[in-house]
């Protein structure tokens, strides 16, 4: 049973066999969530969606508004992961906040109408699920039906640096909070800053005050998320001395450019997608970055056009650019094989990643920086690092999975 695919919808696990059951308790779950939504008509819903940056933007919200806000958890996303946390909600939670996915047309749209935002958060526009929706202009129409689900006196909180989302303003009757570099934006952001070991530090202009930010967080890219949280406070009219100081002690979203140190090396966690065009930030961190060696390994690459091995190649020679050395691993990584012979020793393939796990075992050394670049449900790239400190026996290719290792069954199950 183990190798076949198993659907959750309320606690219990159902076959593909049994689409039916699923698509009935799917119908019931809504009608309950759509019923206990006109309850809670004192209660202010968020939902939060864009290409990237989601799941943290969420936790920031509910580490900032404290008590009394509920939320999806972890990365769930779907309508009936929405339904199940609108369920969750009482009548005395002041704010619920969800994460809203665009898997597929239409999507963001039934999200929408089921949870009734009257704030709609959109962090950026990428090329996520290109093959559902292969255009820009196709994934700004999709998440647009966040914004156009709000109320008259709701609010959209948009990225001002990013045009695609800045064009869901037009035709929108309510209140606009902008966040970014861009002179227009109402929570205007300068001096970003973040130098591996130091975190992510900027300064923040709203209503004609300046504040310095400062956070736990890695990368530059992290500040997107933060602005978005910021701006739904903004919103909300919480004190923003008392959102800063909640930001300052936030710990990063495991696996979400999250750090994890082992002895003397560091191995600094992005490993829960990697479509490529977000890979450029990552490369600029570690450009950034101060220590004694760096490496990149990475798994699988998605959302992109064009040919695979174009796209690995260039990855890679960006990569090597900034690092001291890296690693591909996974069915893809014969991708960049032409290259190996070339790059002196600091380009490596690893057909698995068992194979990636044991070189790692004993080739890091102390003062070592790690970038672990991939999709966790690809690849769970985690492995290279637990097996450095456990008895990992699961080293299963294509598992698909969503959960993280560390808290799988079948961490120590030989397969």
């Amino acid at each position: 049973m183990g190798s076949q695919r198993q659907l959750t919808l309320t606690g219990r696990r159902f076959l593909p066999g049994e689409a039916a059951v699923r698509a009935t308790l799917l119908r019931l779950g809504l009608v309950a969530g759509t019923a206990q939504r006109r309850r809670l008509r004192n209660t202010t819903f968020v939902g939060v969606t864009g290409s990237a940056g989601k799941t943290t933007t969420k936790e920031l919200i509910v580490a900032i508004l404290g008590p009394g806000t509920t939320s999806t958890p972890a990365n769930s996303n779907r309508i009936s992961q929405v339904g199940r946390a609108i369920l969750q909600t009482r009548t005395g939670d002041a704010v619920c906040v969800a994460e809203v996915a665009a898997w597929r047309p239409g999507s963001v749209n039934q999200i929408a109408q089921l949870l009734q935002p009257r704030i709609g958060v959109v962090t950026c526009i990428g090329r996520d699920h290109f093959t559902e929706f292969r255009t820009l202009e196709a994934v700004t129409a999709e998440k647009r039906a966040l914004i156009e689900a709000l109320p008259d006196d709701g609010i959209a909180v948009l990225n001002a640096d990013d045009a695609y989302a800045m064009t869901m303003t037009e035709g929108f009757r309510g209140r606009v909070i902008s966040f970014g570099e861009s002179p227009q934006a109402t929570l205007r952001v300068s001096e970003v800053r973040s130098s591996w070991p130091d975190h992510l530090e900027f300064m923040l202009q709203v209503g004609g005050s300046s504040r310095p930010v400062r956070t736990r967080l890695h990368g530059k890219q992290s500040a997107t998320s933060v602005l978005a949280a910021l701006g739904v406070a903004h919103a909300l009219g919480h004190p923003l001395d008392d959102a800063l100081e909640s930001v300052a002690h936030f710990e990063p979203v495991p696996a979400r450019m999250s750090a994890v140190v082992q002895g003397g090396v560091t191995f600094i966690r992005d490993d829960c997608k990697a479509p490529a065009w977000s890979l450029d930030p990552v490369l600029e961190f570690i450009a950034d970055a101060r220590a004694t060696r760096k490496v990149l390994i990475v798994g699988s690459l998605s959302d992109y056009a064009g040919s695979s091995s174009r796209v690995y190649t260039r990855f890679a020679r960006s990569g090597l650019a900034v690092a001291d050395e890296v690693a591909f691993v996974g069915s893809q990584a014969n991708r960049v094989r032409k290259l190996v012979a070339e790059s002196g020793g600091a380009l490596l393939m690893f057909a698995t990643v068992r194979e990636a796990a044991e070189h790692y075992r004993t080739a890091l050394r102390d003062g070592d920086l790690v970038v672990l670049k991939g999709s966790n449900r690809a690849d769970h790239l985690l492995r290279i690092l637990l097996s450095r400190t456990m008895d990992v026996r699961c080293w299963r290719e294509g598992c698909h999975r969503e959960g993280q290792c560390s808290a799988c069954n079948l961490l120590h199950t030989p397969g």
